[in-house]
């Protein structure tokens, strides 16, 4: 935990800023990398019946945490995300805090 789950960015484009990400996501939040997962999701975006590329959209699911941290954690994918697609690019990231007694690891919870 965290877990993060990607569209609209490319497994080339993931590849790329996993590691980087990895090591600065377990600076701030403390945890250790083996227990951070990151997936790319295939998605297809569809607007008045036409296919779209979309935008980079990033679920970041995770146990709460403060605001400050959540918003760290943010800035910091957002930023590996520009750093290779450019600046301009539209990023979204949405953050799901899991109640650790909702979260189970071989039928244990938190």
């Amino acid at each position: 935990m965290p877990h993060l789950r990607f569209r609209a960015v490319s497994l080339d484009i993931l590849k790329e800023i996993s590691v980087p990400l990895l090591a600065e996501l377990c600076e701030l939040t403390g945890g250790k990398p083996e227990f951070v997962t990151m997936e790319r999701v295939e998605s297809h975006w569809v607007r008045n019946g036409e296919p779209e590329p979309g935008f980079p959209f990033v679920e970041l699911h995770w146990f709460a945490r403060p605001q400050e941290q959540q918003d760290a954690a943010a800035r910091l994918i957002t930023r590996h995300l520009k750093a290779v697609l450019g600046e301009q690019t539209y990023v979204v990231v949405q953050v799901f805090p899991i109640d650790k007694s909702a979260y189970y690891s071989n039928g244990e919870h938190y």
